[in-house]
């Protein structure tokens, strides 16, 4: 049993469609994986759940040798869920510039300790021809969804020398014990301003046609959450993240 490990993870995923100063929200498919893990290793109900302000987006639970999923989507099951679903009132248009609440945490729903890391994925498509398609000449950063407490969430070195990367890497600092929620990663969200101004102007005679890149623009907002048991910790981190645990600064003493 020793040096083995269990990781797996979730997905959120979260669309907002904008058509100038009009705002639809778009459900995205919620997609789990997990790695196979060795059939000997007995793992009692280890587990995690996606929290958006205070409220369970996913979870996938380990009990009685089987996966038990669910998430906020209604009617889904365990297949689906959704962020930003309450992010506006109803009748409310997207302003630009606008905080608005995103607190993300994570809780450990199952019944062992676990180390736990976070990505997040940013960016930007539109329909084209009936296909969508990325936008690349929109950066990932104007989707601000502000990070906090730094103290408890470890960037990844590399998602800090380059704002404009889709996806930035958190990893908690530390073990999350069984029951017990992290601090948040998140707490809001803001399509920065500046997107106003990316605009192509036509002039044909005395009509001047001024066109927005973000017309017809979604941007997304995806979130994924890991899990890895505390067993042999070190081992278990590098293989199943690719990363040396200790180095980064997140791995406690491991747990036998």
């Amino acid at each position: 049993m020793r040096g083995k490990k269990v990781t797996w993870g979730l997905l959120a995923l979260a669309v907002i469609l904008l058509l100038g100063s009009t705002l639809g929200s778009t459900r995205a498919a919620l997609t789990y994986y997990s790695e196979n893990y060795v059939a000997e290793i007995t793992v009692s109900q280890i587990g995690v759940t996606l929290l958006e302000n205070d409220e369970k987006v996913s979870s996938r639970d380990y009990n009685d040798n089987e996966w038990n999923e669910s998430s906020n989507r209604e009617g889904a099951g365990a297949v689906s869920g959704v962020l930003l679903e309450n992010m506006l009132k109803e009748g409310e248009k997207l302003a630009l510039n606008k905080e608005y609440p995103e607190r993300l945490a994570v809780l450990n729903s199952g019944s062992i300790d676990e180390y736990v890391r976070v990505r997040v994925y940013r960016y930007w498509m539109k329909e084209e021809n009936g296909t969508k398609r990325k936008v690349t000449t929109l950066a990932p950063s104007l989707i601000d969804l502000n990070f906090v407490n730094e103290d408890h969430w470890i960037v990844r070195p590399f998602d800090t020398e380059e704002g404009e990367r889709e996806c930035v890497e958190l990893y908690y600092k530390g073990i999350l014990p069984a029951g017990s929620m992290t601090e948040l990663f998140a707490d809001t969200i803001r399509i920065d301003g500046s997107l106003s101004s990316a605009a192509k102007v036509e002039v044909n005679g005395s009509t001047i046609t001024t066109t927005y890149q973000y017309d017809g623009v979604e941007f997304h907002v995806d979130v994924e959450v890991d899990a890895v048991q505390t067993h042999n910790a070190r081992d278990a981190i590098r293989s199943a993240w690719g990363i040396d645990a200790s180095a980064l600064g997140i791995l406690q003493e491991d747990v036998e």
